[in-house]
C-alpha cells in the first residue's frame, strides 16, 4: 500500500479508504496519524501564543503525545461501545484507524498560526477561528469514520461524538452543583 495514495484516498475517495482500512487495518498508520496531528497542534499553539499550562519543550511534547495516544484508545472504545450497544456492527480495530487519521487535519493548524501571526500579530480571534474551524474538520472526519465504519446516518454519527462529550459536561456541571448545595447548606448551618 502505497502511503502518499492512502492518505489521498483518505481524503478524496472514502469508499475506497474505508474498504481499505477494513481489509488491512492499517494501526500502525493511525496511530502515526494522532501523533503528527497532535505534535502539529502543540506546534500551533506554540505559534499562537496559547501554550498556558506547558512550555515548549520535549517533557511537554511528550506529554501531549501521551495524551493523544490515550485520548485516540479511549475514545475508540467508548465509540465502539455506544454504537455496538445501540446495534450498529461495525469493527473498532477500523474505527482506531478512522480516528487517528481524522486527527490528520490538525497538521493545517501549524501553517494557519504563521499566517495569521504574519497578518495580524496582536489580534487573537483569527488564531481562534481557525483552530475552532480546523478542529471542526477533525470532528467531521471522525463523523465520517463512524459513518463508513458501522453504517450509521449523518445524525446519528454526530449524535453519538457528541455524547461522551456531553456526558463529561454533565459530569461537571453537577459537580459544581453539588459543591454549590454543599457550601449553602455549610454557610446556612452555621
Amino acid at each position: 500500500m502505497d502511503l502518499l495514495e492512502f492518505l489521498y484516498d483518505y481524503f478524496e475517495d472514502r469508499q475506497h479508504a474505508a474498504a481499505l482500512i477494513r481489509q488491512r487495518r492499517p494501526y500502525a498508520l493511525g496511530l502515526l496519524g494522532a501523533l503528527a496531528g497532535g505534535a502539529s497542534l502543540f506546534i500551533a499553539d506554540a505559534l499562537a501564543g496559547r501554550l498556558a499550562l506547558l512550555s515548549f519543550s520535549w517533557p511537554s511534547l511528550l506529554i501531549m503525545l501521551l495524551w493523544q495516544t490515550a485520548f485516540l484508545f479511549a475514545s475508540t472504545a467508548v465509540l465502539h461501545l455506544l454504537l455496538d450497544m445501540t446495534g450498529a456492527r461495525g469493527d473498532a480495530g477500523a474505527l482506531f484507524v478512522h480516528l487517528g487519521l481524522s486527527e490528520l487535519a490538525w497538521l493545517a493548524a501549524a501553517p494557519a498560526a504563521l499566517v495569521l501571526q504574519a497578518l495580524w500579530p496582536h489580534l487573537a480571534w483569527p488564531s481562534r477561528l481557525a483552530f475552532f474551524v480546523v478542529g471542526c474538520w477533525s470532528l467531521a472526519l471522525k463523523a465520517r469514520g463512524l459513518r463508513d465504519e458501522y453504517g450509521v446516518g449523518e445524525g446519528r454519527a454526530w449524535l453519538t461524538l457528541a455524547l461522551p462529550y456531553l456526558a463529561g459536561a454533565a459530569f461537571v456541571a453537577l459537580t459544581g452543583l453539588l459543591a454549590l448545595v454543599a457550601l449553602i447548606v455549610k454557610a446556612l448551618s452555621s
